[in-house]
């Protein structure tokens, strides 16, 4: 094996030392796979459309089933203006620590052995056919990880009915239609959403209407539907990483312990609530530009505006005739970059990027460095330390690749970031 290079948060992928081009035959596809998916191009296939996952700070290196992450909550209280009331009244800061564990995460692609066996001497079309399959891996494995820590809902949730059910149609909020696809597999969760109702039945989407906002199904949940109920993929119920809004809600928190910490002890372990920003002609300007002096006075220094991409048009709009400022904000590694408009905060300029992921009409702004993407190694890897993880399918005359990720998102200073779900009424 040559020396690693990085891709996707951080990590690595193996590389073959194959460095004038593909010259094997089609069977070498570990070889080719290793000499194309180097780590320029896993970074530019994962952060593409993905700024959250291309901007925030990623640590490759955790290892251990739980990851433990300092955070103080309150500074010292010994301080007066009379030297013994400082020393009588002396304490610690006080410090606790976020407990987290890595999440899993798979994303599987095949190729037929025909389609290999068919391009044998030509490796322009070898190469074609197996880059589609395992392009669109890496697509669903950055898209599902972007939402999940972007993700508005709890318990990896990717939408919530606004209704009961109606001829096996079920109605989402703005814009959620595009969190599924033709062919998944869900499961259903009423009030509370600490349980899958009915024994974690599964129904199959046989439609998705995105402009509509609504799904079609297999067949009715034995469970009444109603408005606020969550809809999840099969197998994501509870087994997502923690998102940025449930890290930061503001105040809407119980005493429920959070990785181990209870968030009622001081609200600055919840978050900031941003603004709403109704009541104005330029209500997301408002809310950007108010939510960013909260975080100020709260000793935060925003440097990131997340929003999603129809807010973030309205956002363009408002700005416009005041001269609005744009700018580039390159990824943390790759050749990809993302446009951000600038608002200005008491902390200075704090751009503001579109994000996909990021539900409509939602709020989410901070500092980036009070955030962190952690991982088990790269974030996706493809191969094993001998470069063969792939393996011939049962019953189907076809290879499998799978791409792999262990990983979870903490804010290691919740006071530094602020989120709201309602920018206008």
């Amino acid at each position: 094996m040559a020396a690693t290079t990085p891709i996707g948060s951080g990590g690595t992928l193996e590389q073959g030392d194959f460095s004038s081009g593909f010259n094997a035959a089609p069977g070498d596809y570990i070889a080719f796979l290793k000499e194309f998916y180097k780590g320029t191009v896993v970074a530019d296939l994962v952060y593409k459309n993905h700024p959250w996952l291309g901007l925030v700070p990623k640590n490759p290196e955790v290892r251990g089933t739980v990851y433990p992450k300092p955070v103080k909550y309150a500074n010292i209280v010994g301080q007066s203006a009379l030297y013994e009331t400082a020393h009588n009244n002396q304490a610690a800061a006080r410090r606790q620590r976020w407990e987290l564990s890595h999440i899993d995460n798979y994303a599987k692609a095949t190729v037929s052995n025909k389609v290999i066996e068919l391009s044998l001497g030509n490796p322009a079309a070898f190469r074609e056919a197996l880059t589609d399959s395992v392009d669109s891996a890496y697509s669903a494995f950055a898209n599902d990880v972007d939402f999940e820590i972007l993700a508005k809902y709890d318990n990896g949730a990717r939408a919530a009915l606004t209704g009961g059910i109606a001829t096996l149609t079920l109605s989402l909020g703005g814009g959620e239609a595009r969190f599924f696809e033709v062919g998944m597999k869900i499961q259903h969760s009423a009030s509370p959403h600490t349980a899958l109702s009915t024994s974690g039945e599964v129904v199959t989407v046989t439609h998705v209407d995105r402009v509509a906002d609504t799904i079609d199904v297999d067949a009715s949940f034995t469970a009444v539907e109603a408005a606020g109920d969550r809809l999840y993929r099969e197998g994501d119920f509870g087994a997502k990483a923690a998102s940025l809004p449930s890290w930061v809600p503001g105040t809407s928190v119980t005493s429920t312990a959070w990785f181990g910490i209870d968030r009622t002890v001081d609200t600055r372990l919840a978050g900031v609530t941003a603004v709403q920003g109704t009541g104005s002609a330029a209500p997301y300007l408002k809310c950007l530009v108010d939510t960013g002096a909260i975080l100020y006075k709260e000793g935060s220094s925003p440097d990131i505006c997340l929003l999603n991409p129809v807010d973030h048009a309205a956002l363009a709009f408002e700005t416009e005739t005041r001269g609005a400022r744009y700018v580039n904000l390159g990824a943390s590694s790759g050749s990809m970059s993302y446009s951000a408009l600038s608002v200005m905060t008491g902390a200075g300029e704090c751009p503001v990027v579109a994000t996909p992921a990021l539900a409509e009409d939602t709020i989410a702004m901070g500092e980036r460095s009070a955030v962190e993407l952690f991982s088990a190694g790269g974030l996706p890897r493809m191969f094993k330390k001998d470069g063969s993880f792939y393996h011939r399918e049962e019953g189907a005359d076809t290879l499998a690749f799978y791409l792999f990720g262990y990983y979870n998102q903490v804010v290691q200073s919740p006071i530094k970031w602020a989120y709201r779900s309602d920018i206008v009424a």
